[in-house]
């Protein structure tokens, strides 16, 4: 099933804005590292404003770069804050322009909900290659991904009510379906959700990662030990991520809200858990075009084994 986001039009764009965590993460950690005689480069700019944040913290030139139509609103935004000497909005795809120098820092907001699920890493790491000066800084820096067996309450009393013959009508069949899914969902999970201390998937440092390693497989094989007595019905995930020297962003169930929550990927049904339980979980994320990506995975608890028969399509619509 395809989760789509349309980032060519503005009020997607609202989300993201009034997701102060996130905001705030980016101009703090541009803050650290702008300096008077920096060049910001900005991909996927979308309104504009990380590239803001860059020319109010100081930098000398920005080039903020937007595929879809929303440049336009970019330059009315930065325009209207009287930045237009400082910050040049380039709408056109990363990967085919060409900028006058290279930069001194690139910042891009490429995190999906565990971040690289938009698979817009290769593209940046394609910039970073060709535009970043030697010893230039990425924003973010380091992103690690992180997963945990977990109870999703949602998704149980979605199951229960079409269990329950609303409208005195048997919807079983609806039941049964939403039992067997293989979509993934954003969901607000808690700690107090999690049955398992969670584990990290793998790590990105977009420093140092290549660009056949942003464009390939991402693949974890993890083994949970349960540390609560209670049920469990998906696998969460999320991000956290290092910028600059001291900024940190994620979206942990322990961290402040954000816009992302955590993605979380059914486990069939709902299973009894007690402490010392084992869960096998083998997770893999396949790139699959620009914006677009895939999700399977399979779960052992016991005798219990779920694998999703259906990949999960997360796709990040840019045109």
């Amino acid at each position: 099933m395809a989760i789509e986001i349309s980032y060519r039009d503005l009020s997607n764009h609202g989300a993201m804005l009034r997701d102060e965590v996130r905001c705030k993460a980016f101009r703090d950690a541009l803050r650290e590292v702008v300096t008077p005689d920096s060049v910001v480069l900005d991909i996927g700019a979308g309104t504009g404003i990380l590239s803001i944040f860059a020319a109010q913290a100081g930098a000398k030139k920005v080039y903020s770069v937007e595929r879809s139509p929303v440049a336009q609103a970019a330059k009315q935004i930065i325009a209207d804050n009287g930045l237009s000497d400082r910050i040049t909005v380039i709408q056109g795809e990363m990967e085919a322009l060409e900028l006058p120098e290279k930069v001194d820092i690139i910042v891009s907001e490429w995190l999906g909900g565990y971040g690289v699920d938009e698979n817009l890493l290769p593209i940046v790491i394609q910039a970073r290659d060709r535009w970043l000066k030697p010893g230039g800084v990425m924003i973010p820096g380091t992103t690690t991904s992180w997963m945990a067996p977990a109870y999703d309450e949602y998704l149980q009393e979605e199951i229960e009510f079409w269990y329950s013959q609303p409208y005195g009508v048997d919807l079983t069949v609806v039941g049964d379906d939403s039992q067997r899914r293989t979509e993934a969902s954003c969901h607000h999970i808690r700690p107090e959700d999690m049955a398992c201390e969670a584990q990290l998937m793998w790590t990105v440092n977009s420093h140092t990662c290549t660009e056949a390693e942003a464009s390939g497989v991402f693949e974890a094989k993890l083994e949970f030990i349960s540390t609560c007595e209670g049920e469990i019905n998906v696998l969460a995930a999320w991000f956290e991520t290092k910028s600059a020297k001291t900024v940190e962003l994620s979206n942990a169930p322990h961290c402040p809200h954000t816009h992302w929550g955590r993605t979380t990927f059914p486990l069939g049904e709902t299973v009894q858990v007690r402490p010392g339980t084992v869960i096998k979980v083998h997770f893999i994320h396949e790139p699959h075009g620009k914006g677009h990506s895939n999700a399977k995975w399979s779960v052992e608890i016991g005798d219990y084994r779920f694998q999703s028969e259906d990949t999960t399509l997360l796709t990040t619509t840019f045109s």
